[in-house]
Parts: structure tokens; C-alpha cells; sequence
């Protein structure tokens, strides 16, 4: 490898050994049972459009190549984000937060379009042995959902075990799939397949760039393996490479050729009536029965239990984006039973259900929904990857394969949304919403507008009162609440206050001169702890240790100068609101705030501190910026 960038994985705080039991076959195994279901819905897709039909297997075939070189990308994303994170972490680091927040929220329509048709798909299955299902497809996935939303709220834990005993069982079965028709096809059969691969001369290159932009679908649920890195055994590079390479041969050996089979050999009628299900009606025609319930059995358990997966996966982007204030925390609530997030859990289970009822179940419909929320976060990624590549000075022949790579998937999302209007309108929507969400969490858009409640604002002082009583009561936390800072104030007059976010020496050297050149010898540092979801019980009222150590850093520096600092900690819905309580009941002449020079996307998420401040200060308070 002749661009190298050291792993970081050595100085993480998950990087425990007892913590990191994922060998490459478990690795293996929790990726295929997302990428191996694609195999039982994607070939009936692809032939329902007009523009593939039977050239379904050469744009799989095609697309295959373009995972092989986007799968080894996902290899180096495992190991440069040790502590996961996928398309969050990288978007993150190599563009901005709020294109991080946009991979999230375009990975969330992924796993909200993989439950849907995981559900359909995995009842259309059931089906073929159980045709009372057929009319009633709609119902029992919504049904199963539901089932699976109950299950997650009242707590289970995935099992590697579990994952590897599915893959094992659906990937035999697949194999014994392939056996039986390479057994029992006849020869006027295989000119079928001869005929199908001699088309590939007469592909006009719209009609090409079509069938692989949707081919990729075939390979969805690769991003899996980034969210898997927390938990893989070290050295992370060797087990990430070692575990998709397993993937890379299963898919090699399973998803073409079965593609091609039920395309050859499977008549027009069945391939277009019953398209949700090729893979059991293969088996029941060259296997009889017991192929064909093998099939059905061992792939619609491996798709309920990625929908299951998805549903998991999605609660745990909400709880990740709300921890970094992209959502409202009244997402990540708990139930009180059973400690699991039910609001997040809530929504990851109907969205997928709203999408089945608009869609009635056509998987048809859901598969080009899905290819939306894939390729773009395939798209940020990729280029997220070429950034940092580019950042860290490799830029050799690795590099140069990387960017082509990126080109391919840009290609076939831009073509994609082309050619998928609804499915682009769809996703646009969702992940506009989200996006007005992540931006009105940050510019407390919302959260203003609910304190502004009669019944809201009336609680809030108490609840505010009760918060800071149980930190005054707390042992070992050495700051105090606003209630003990106020009672002090005739004993360390000051007139200055700085609010502070993290550590920050300049800003408290900044006050501590004010403060001497007006004579004075303390002053007051403040940390407000933002929390959208005070009247809600269940609220978390432990102070964060990014603030406690901002205060103690404080109060070290300001020893060194012989100052008194006082260390105060409040909670409150909104930064602006803590700052303008604190400066009132302290009595200060002056609030000290740190700033930088930031984008306008930063601005445009976290300049409301600033913007409210300038605003809501009482007479007589000035506002002073240092940076």
C-alpha cells in the first residue's frame, strides 16, 4: 500500500479488546444479511424497467465492478473512523457538520426505505408457500413492523452469532439454488443464456447508464460495515479488509449469476407478475417444493431481520444527531420501563409505514425510492474519502482510483434522479425536512416557539430550581448552580461574566484584565447546559464533562492571577435565555463571549448565541467579544 496514513484506532477511547469481538467471518456475516438480501427483490426490479428487461445480468454485472473498487473504500472508512460513524463521521471531517447532519439524514432515508422493502418483500416471500398472504401484503409488513417496534422498545441486543447462523443459512441455500439449476437446466435453456449475453453489442450508452445506475441497488447495504468498526477486533485495517473480502466473494458467487438464471430461464409471465419473488419461483421450477420453501424460508427471515436492522440502525443515527444538536432531544427519550429510546424508535418504525401505505406495497415503487437515500450517501462517502486522502498528500495511483469511483456513483445518482423523479422528489422532501429540523434545533427556532407555551413557561423555573439543586447536592462536582452564585454576589462583587462552551485561556486572561482595571477581584464563569426537554421528567440533569473541565481550566488560569473565579453552571432551553438570567441575578456590567472566524453555514447554525445576546441584555450590560 503506498499511501498510508496511520490508524488512529490505537487512541480511541472504544479501542478495548474486550469490546472489539468481531472477527472477519462475523464481519461477514452482520454485512450480508443487510447486502445479501438485495438478491430476493433487485433482479424483479431491474426487469420491471422497460429499459433493462433482460439485460438485468450485464448491468449487475457491471455495477459488481464498481463495488469491488467502492468496497475497498469502505475499508479505509473502517479504519480512519475507529469509533464508526460511516457517512456522518467522514462527511464530518472532510466538508462540515451540516454536511455530516446531510449524510446522516440521507443514511436514515436508506434505512427507512430498507425496512419498507425488506418487510414487503419478506411477506411477498411468504407467499409463494402461503398464497392467503398474497392479498394482504400491505397489512402483515405493517403488522411485522409494528411487531419489530414493540420488540426494540422493550429492549434486545443484535447477535454476531445470530447474524452469522442467517448469512450461513441463506448462503448455503443460495448455493444449493445454483446447484439444483446448473443440475436440471436444459440445453435449450442455456441458449437462453447464451442469447441473453450476446445483447450486451447492442446497448445504446443511455440505456447502459440506466440499467447500472440501477444495478447498484443490488448492492445496498454495503455502508453497513463502517457502523461495525467500534466493534471489530484489532488491528481494524486487517480485519475490515479481511471480512469484505468474504463479502465481495459471497456477492461474487451469488447475486450475478442467480440474476442471470432467473432472468435466462424464468418465463415473461413470471418474471413480470411475480417479479417480487424470482428466487422462489427459480427454485420451484428446477427444484420443486422443497428448493422453493428453503428459499422462501431462509430469505424472508434474512429480510425481516434486516428490516430489523434498519429500524436499529435509524434510531441510533436520531440519537447520534440529536446528541449533537441536530435534533430536538425530546427525540431521545427514554422509556421508563425499559431504558430504550421509544421516540426515536417511534419514528424509525412509521416512517417505513407511511412509505408502505403510499406505496401500497409496490416493491417496484419502494426500490426506486430506496436508490435515493443510497447513492447519495454512497456519493458523500466516496468524495468524503478523496478529500482526506487528498488532505493527508496520498494522491498516488490509490487516490486516482478513488476519484474515478466517485465519478461512477455521482453518475449514477445524477442519472438516477433523473430518471426517478418521484423517488427524487420522495427523498428530497424527507431530507429537506430533516435538514429545516437540524437548522431550527440549532437556531432554537423550536424550542422558542414551545417555551413560549403558557404551561411550558410556567414550569420551567421549577424545573430549571430542581436541576440545580440535585448539582448543589451533587458530590465531587466542583461548580456551583446559579441559585449558590447568586447568594454569594456581596461577598465577590464582580462586573464581569463570560459564558463560556469549552476551554478557553485567552477569554478568561481577556476578563481577568477588565476586571483589574476596574478594581475588582472575581469574576463569574458560566456554562449553560442546552437542554430542549426540561419539563419532561426523564431529562438528563448531569452536567457534561466538556463543561465541568471548561470551568476548572477557568478557575486554574485565573489562581495563576491571583483573581477569584467562581465556576456557575445553569440549564436552559436556549443558551441566550441561561446568559441574560445569569447577568441579571449576578449583577455584571458586562457579558464576555469568545468568537472566530466561522463560515456561513456555522454562522447560520450557532450564531444565535450572538444574534439573541446583542437583543436580550438587560440596560446597562454590555456585550464584549473576544477572538
Amino acid at each position: 500500500m503506498t499511501q498510508s496514513v496511520a490508524e488512529p484506532e490505537a487512541n480511541s477511547p472504544r479501542s478495548e479488546s474486550h469490546l472489539r469481538q468481531l472477527t472477519p467471518l462475523l464481519v461477514w456475516a452482520v454485512v450480508f444479511c443487510d447486502i445479501g438480501t438485495s438478491l430476493y427483490y433487485v433482479p424483479g426490479i431491474l426487469y420491471r424497467n422497460e429499459q433493462v428487461r433482460d439485460l438485468a445480468p450485464l448491468y449487475v454485472a457491471t455495477a459488481f465492478i464498481g463495488f469491488l473498487f467502492l468496497a475497498s473504500k469502505y475499508v479505509e472508512i473502517c479504519w480512519r473512523n475507529p469509533d464508526g460513524g460511516g457517512v456522518v463521521s467522514i462527511a464530518n471531517q472532510a466538508f462540515s457538520p451540516i454536511l455530516g447532519c446531510f449524510g446522516g439524514l440521507l443514511i436514515c432515508v436508506d434505512y427507512f426505505l430498507t425496512s419498507a422493502i425488506s418487510a414487503v418483500s419478506g411477506m411477498n416471500y411468504l407467499a409463494s408457500m402461503f398464497p392467503g398472504v398474497e392479498h394482504h401484503v400491505v397489512a402483515f409488513s405493517i403488522a411485522t413492523l409494528l411487531l419489530l417496534a414493540i420488540v426494540n422498545t422493550i429492549g434486545i441486543r443484535e447477535s454476531a452469532m445470530l447474524s452469522l447462523f442467517m448469512a450461513a443459512a441463506a448462503f448455503l441455500v443460495t448455493l444449493l439454488l445454483i446447484g439444483v439449476v446448473l443440475v436440471y437446466a436444459r440445453g435449450d435453456q442455456w441458449v437462453a443464456v447464451r442469447d441473453n449475453v450476446a445483447q450486451v453489442g447492442s446497448v445504446k450508452p443511455w440505456k447502459f447508464l440506466v440499467g447500472f445506475s440501477g444495478a447498484w441497488l443490488a448492492f445496498s447495504g454495503l455502508e453497513s460495515i463502517s457502523q461495525l468498526s467500534p466493534a471489530m477486533r484489532l488491528p481494524i485495517q486487517k480485519t475490515a479488509k479481511h471480512g469484505m473480502r468474504y463479502v465481495i466473494a459471497t456477492m461474487l458467487l451469488t447475486s450475478p449469476i442467480l440474476t442471470l438464471f432467473a432472468i435466462s430461464f424464468l418465463s415473461p409471465d413470471v418474471k413480470f407478475h411475480d417479479y417480487e419473488r424470482l428466487m422462489s419461483e427459480l427454485g420451484g421450477a428446477f427444484g420443486g417444493a422443497w428448493v422453493k420453501y428453503a428459499v422462501v424460508i431462509t430469505g424472508s427471515a434474512l429480510l425481516l431481520f434486516a428490516a430489523n436492522t434498519a429500524i436499529i440502525g435509524c434510531y441510533h443515527v436520531f440519537l447520534s444527531l440529536a446528541e449533537n444538536g441536530f435534533m430536538p432531544s425530546a427525540i431521545a427519550l427514554r422509556n421508563r420501563r425499559f431504558g430504550t429510546p421509544q421516540v426515536a424508535i417511534l419514528v424509525a418504525t412509521f416512517i417505513p409505514i407511511l412509505v408502505i401505505l403510499f406505496s401500497q406495497g409496490d416493491v417496484e415503487f419502494l426500490g426506486d425510492l430506496y436508490a435515493f437515500g443510497l447513492l447519495g450517501a454512497f456519493v458523500l462517502s466516496s468524495s468524503g474519502l478523496d478529500v482526506l486522502r487528498w488532505r493527508s498528500k496520498a494522491r498516488g495511483w490509490r487516490f486516482w482510483v478513488g476519484v474515478m469511483t466517485t465519478v461512477m456513483v455521482v453518475t449514477a445518482w445524477v442519472v438516477n434522479l433523473h430518471e426517478k423523479p418521484n423517488a427524487t422528489l420522495f427523498g428530497c422532501g424527507l431530507v429537506g425536512t430533516g435538514l429545516l429540523m437540524a437548522v431550527g434545533t440549532r437556531r432554537k427556532w423550536f424550542s422558542d416557539w414551545l417555551y413560549s407555551f403558557g404551561w411550558v413557561k410556567a414550569r420551567t423555573p421549577d424545573r430549571i430550581h430542581a436541576y440545580e439543586e440535585k448539582v448543589e447536592a451533587k458530590e465531587g462536582v466542583e461548580i456551583l448552580s446559579l441559585a449558590q452564585a447568586q447568594a454569594i454576589t456581596p461577598l465577590f462583587p464582580s462586573s464581569t461574566l463570560i459564558a463560556m462552551r469549552s476551554a478557553s485561556p485567552g477569554l478568561v486572561s481577556e476578563a481577568i484584565a477588565r476586571e483589574k482595571g476596574k478594581g475588582g477581584s472575581a469574576i463569574y464563569a458560566l456554562y449553560v447546559e442546552e437542554r430542549t426537554g426540561l419539563f419532561v421528567r426523564a431529562a438528563s440533569w448531569e452536567p457534561q464533562s466538556e463543561g465541568v473541565d471548561a470551568l476548572r481550566n477557568a478557575v486554574k488560569a485565573a489562581e495563576s492571577e491571583g483573581v477569584t473565579l467562581i465556576p456557575v453552571w445553569t440549564i436552559s432551553h436556549n443558551a441566550v435565555e441561561g446568559i441574560v438570567r445569569a447577568a441579571e441575578v449576578l449583577g455584571v456590567s458586562g457579558v464576555m463571549i469568545g468568537v472566530s472566524q466561522r463560515s456561513g453555514i456555522y454562522h447560520l447554525l450557532r450564531g444565535h448565541v450572538l444574534a439573541g445576546l446583542t437583543k436580550r441584555l438587560p440596560a446597562g450590560v454590555r456585550l464584549l467579544l473576544y477572538g
